[in-house]
């Protein structure tokens, strides 16, 4: 008996001092931290302080002191209530409130009860029967409420309450038995601490679970894997044991060689459970996946990641950005992205590795393997048998010179992208583990839709630069037709008036204007943008149509210009008014025979304000399809290969630049009529 309420001490000692040294090492704060650390180092006085009474005496003599277990009654309550009324409360606070107050002097009232000559020693057996009965049933009533406190969380209040419970129950047994008898049973006595030792782990699994204590217990991985392997071992000696003692009792006898053999057998297996580093690879991952939380807090580096990539300034290299992701998600400070490019690895971050030939050349090798196996690679850990079998032709001395310890793949539509060389600086080296590399699976795809995001961007404004150098091409094309249609004209006309000193003159007039013209153009295929002028000049619209009006005469039908009764002058871009209204005219001399017409109008209306330029002809007209869905696009046409399909497209845009519209009214075989129309708002008459 003794022996056995020795062990249920040192077991209870150990337990409660294990469970204490993992609260104390969360590191979190909060009153019901504070207090299961207290409850933990009073059982552990409580576990010891018998220990030494049991030393002291003979030990022989099993006995109950009344300052033990009113102390362990006492801060057992005081958890309860901590649990229960104080979650939000400092521990300070809390150990200064009434409840603590209250139980520290209910305390020390009994203890000085208990010693004073008022009580004999039955009667002060009776009042710590009493005093026992009366804290069990206190702390079953708070353990009851802090059930139904729970609500949604019982299943993780459940292992606190199921163990508080069986050890207040199996009190309430000993007590009412003890009161009845009026002596405490020794069995009961020499039980107890192995009734608290396991209450230990029941208190751990609560405080695993309950997310509203903050408790985030931890033990080493290493310490649980090599306790499980001492058990796995204790579990196979016992079976060895029990196998004896059967063909022990059943009267079967063991022959020499029998005995010799499943010694040597159990002794084989045992050093095969110590040794065999695929074993131990299995328990250990066995165990970080079935019972710890995560290495990382997935919340909180996920979020850090997505900040990270929102950062992103247009102006930034993208894939700097993404390389900063990767390395912050690690905590490593130093890496380099190496996009593949035509089965080519080309380096698109600084190269903080100075990456040699030999380095390439080993890059080389391990991508060919990276497209099959779609592995992150721990340098470190090149050596092992796992990677001798996929990378068996590749070597990493030279990256391992440079310092890289990670190769991280990055794969976009399933087709490797590139690779992260990573390396911790000579900080602390985070070993890819099974958890480690899903978590950087998670990361790369992350950081991988970012980089397609940033390509793909970069690609769009690269098609959109070229799709503007071809847009400001096509409206310089056209103004050199119109330039060219005017030498054409100075050439048609020459042979007739060579000798006219007024053609002459207007020759070179129109030359100088050609000039000036093709000057602007030249000059918007060097700046590689369309121009605008910034501040247009003031032009009188009768004179302006009246001169382009005159340039075409020369075709038929000859335009006719109707003037507006009075001066009508517009703050706009002359050579551009001039081209676009020259293009409608020559469209609608285009459309019509020789013996139609082509009639160019300005009209001022008030009602509403505006300026309108009207162009008709009595041409061929266009179907109601044909202006719906082709003519205000650019590059569609009816001419053929003679027109480019801009001039139309140009005149609207030139139109709503204006803060105007145009319009167009068309009957097939009948005509055309174009309406431009500019706000009076614009116009300074």
């Amino acid at each position: 008996m003794e022996i056995t309420y020795l062990t249920g001490l040192v077991l209870c000692a150990l337990g409660y001092l294990a469970n204490g040294a993992l609260v104390f090492n969360s590191q979190a704060k909060g009153v019901v931290r504070s207090m299961f650390i207290m409850t933990f180092v009073a059982m552990l006085v409580w576990s010891v302080g018998y220990l030494v009474f049991w030393v002291a005496s003979d030990s022989t003599i099993i006995s109950v002191s009344p300052l033990l277990e009113s102390i362990q009654l006492g801060i057992w309550t005081l958890l309860l209530l901590a649990i229960l009324d104080a979650q939000k409360v400092k521990t300070s606070r809390f150990l200064k409130g009434k409840y603590a107050l209250t139980i520290t002097f209910v305390i020390l009232i009994f203890n000085f009860a208990i010693v004073s000559p008022f009580f004999d020693q039955a009667s002060r057996l009776q009042l710590m029967i009493a005093a026992s009965l009366l804290g069990c049933i206190i702390q079953l009533i708070l353990i009851e409420q802090i059930y139904r406190a729970a609500g949604d969380d019982k299943w993780a209040y459940k292992p606190l309450v199921l163990g508080l419970a069986m050890v207040n129950i199996f009190h309430l047994v000993m007590m009412s038995n003890s009161l009845l008898l009026n002596n405490i049973d020794i069995n009961y006595l020499a039980a107890r601490p192995f009734i608290y030792a396991m209450l230990a782990p029941f208190l751990l699994l609560s405080m695993k679970r309950v997310n509203d204590w903050n408790l985030r217990v931890f033990i080493s991985r290493d310490v649980v894997l090599h306790s499980s392997l001492l058990v796995f071992a204790g579990a196979y000696l016992m079976l060895m044991a029990a196998t004896g003692y059967y063909i022990q009792q059943t009267g079967q006898s063991w022959s020499g060689v029998l005995q010799i053999v499943f010694i040597a057998g159990a002794l084989v297996a045992l050093a095969y459970i110590f040794i065999s580093d695929s074993l131990r690879k299995y328990f250990k991952t066995f165990i970080q996946k079935h019972f710890y939380a995560n290495q990382f807090d997935y919340r909180e580096e996920w979020l850090n990641l997505t900040q990270t990539l929102d950062q992103h300034d247009v102006e930034k290299d993208f894939y700097l950005t993404g390389l900063s992701g990767v390395c912050n998600s690690l905590y490593y400070q130093k890496g380099a992205y190496l996009r593949q490019q035509f089965n080519q690895l080309e380096l698109v971050t600084p190269d903080v590795f100075g990456l040699t030939h030999d380095v390439k050349m080993e890059l080389d090798c391990i991508v060919a393997q990276l497209e099959k196996t779609h592995w992150i690679l721990d340098l470190p850990d090149f050596d092992k048998e796992e990677y001798r079998e996929s990378f068996a032709n590749c070597s990493v001395t030279a990256l391992q010179k440079q310092g890289v310890e990670i190769v991280l793949p990055i794969y976009i539509n399933n087709k490797l992208h590139g690779v992260f060389l990573l390396s911790s600086a000579g900080r602390d080296r985070i070993v890819v583990n099974w958890e480690v590399r899903d978590y950087l699976t998670a990361v790369s795809s992350q950081v991988a839709s970012f980089i397609r995001s940033g390509e793909t961007r970069e690609r769009l404004e690269e098609n959109a630069k070229f799709a503007a150098f071809n847009r400001m091409s096509a409206f310089v094309v056209h103004d050199l037709k119109n330039v060219i249609a005017q030498i054409g004209m100075i050439v048609t006309n020459a042979e007739k008036h060579r000798e006219n000193p007024e053609f002459i003159d207007d020759t070179f007039e129109t030359l100088a204007h050609t000039k000036e013209r093709m000057d602007k153009m030249l000059s918007q295929l060097k700046e590689k943008q369309q121009q605008r002028s910034a501040q247009p000049s003031l032009i009188e619209l009768n004179e302006t149509l009246s001169a382009v009006t005159q340039q075409y005469q020369n075709r038929q039908p000859a335009p006719n210009f109707v003037k507006a009764n009075q001066p009508v002058s517009v703050p706009l871009d002359k050579d551009r008014f001039s081209s676009v209204i020259g293009h409608l005219i020559d469209n609608a001399q285009q459309a019509t025979d020789e013996n139609g017409t082509v009639l160019v109008k300005l009209l001022i209306e008030t009602n509403p304000d505006i300026v309108k330029v009207i162009i008709s002809d009595t041409g061929i007209g266009m179907t109601q399809d044909f202006i719906d869905n082709l003519l205000f696009k650019p590059f569609e046409t009816t001419k053929g290969n003679a027109g480019m399909g801009v001039g139309v497209y140009e005149a609207k845009t030139f139109a709503q630049e204006c803060g105007g519209i145009l319009t167009v009214d068309s009957e097939v075989n009948v005509g055309t009529t174009f309406v431009m129309q500019i706000p009076l708002s614009n116009v300074v008459s």
